[in-house]
């Protein structure tokens, strides 16, 4: 008798341990419209994160805090983690990372702005109108400041603006946040910016064994019974519990559009 079925599943190529140098433009793989008008403001501008431009200057401003910077984040805060994870962020065509741009200040090479951090739209999909900002990190000189916010709140519109409208955006119905339920700074500025509380989703990530991360993070400690009999019990490694918010298109049209663009406006 014939099998019912058959497994034809052939794992991922896994991403470059390093960013590959090309003259060719970089190739962003993104789904969905970008609109450069929507995404900039007198004092922020965000653009998709291209290595060879953005990269090194990044990694620049994150490396001597690395700890610090990746203490909430799923990942350790080494270049080729980092690396890797644009990478799998890039290899998803409905998700995309920008590179922040403060625009009241001028980078080393002048032009418009400096570069202050970057930010990711992740877990999106086009069919259910929904998305998540994530994996937004601010460089250390720029913490504290307009950028932070301004960053979300042109997120925020780019997500959920119709494209017909005047700033055109996505139309999206949902924008998700999902921080690390111990990251007090990170919850306090998404309620902040008008986003709801969900409640704590359990075990969301599994953390790297980095001490720094695991800190941050719950403890994951199994007990079973072995084949043997015996009752084992063991750490099994370390996760993240991760605290979800929203904001939806209802609450965009129903106040929070024009307390959002009284952000962007300074």
């Amino acid at each position: 008798m014939s099998p019912a079925f058959v497994n034809r599943y052939t794992p991922p190529i896994p991403p470059p341990e390093i960013l590959p140098a090309s003259s060719e433009p970089h190739d962003i793989n993104y789904a969905f419209p970008l609109y450069s008008q929507t995404l900039t403001s007198a004092r922020v501008r965000l653009e998709p994160f291209v290595p060879t431009l953005h990269a090194d200057a990044l990694w620049a401003g994150m490396a001597p805090h690395a700890p610090e910077l990746f203490r909430y984040y799923p990942i350790a805060g080494t270049k080729e983690s980092w690396v890797a994870k644009l990478e799998d962020i890039r290899q998803q065509p409905e998700c995309i990372t920008f590179t922040i741009y403060d625009r009241t200040r001028n980078g080393a090479e002048g032009g418009d702005g400096e570069i202050a951090g970057m930010v990711s739209l992740i877990n999106t999909s086009g069919a259910d109108l929904k998305t998540e900002i994530g994996f937004i990190m601010v460089l250390p000189a720029f913490q504290r400041t307009h950028v932070a916010r301004t960053t979300v709140g042109l997120l925020l519109r780019y997500c959920l603006e119709p494209p017909e409208s005047q700033t055109p955006g996505l139309g999206f119905r949902r924008v998700a946040w999902c921080a690390n339920s111990r990251n007090a700074p990170s919850i306090g500025l998404a309620r902040r910016l008008g986003f709801r509380d969900e409640g704590i989703l359990r075990f969301t990530w599994v953390l790297p064994n980095v001490d720094y991360l695991n800190a941050e993070g719950t403890e994951v400690r199994r007990r079973f019974v072995a084949n043997n009999g015996e009752v084992v019990e063991r750490t099994e490694g370390w996760a993240r519990d991760s605290a979800t918010l929203s904001l939806c298109w209802d609450d965009w049209q129903d106040g929070k559009r024009e307390y959002i663009a009284s952000i962007i406006q300074g």
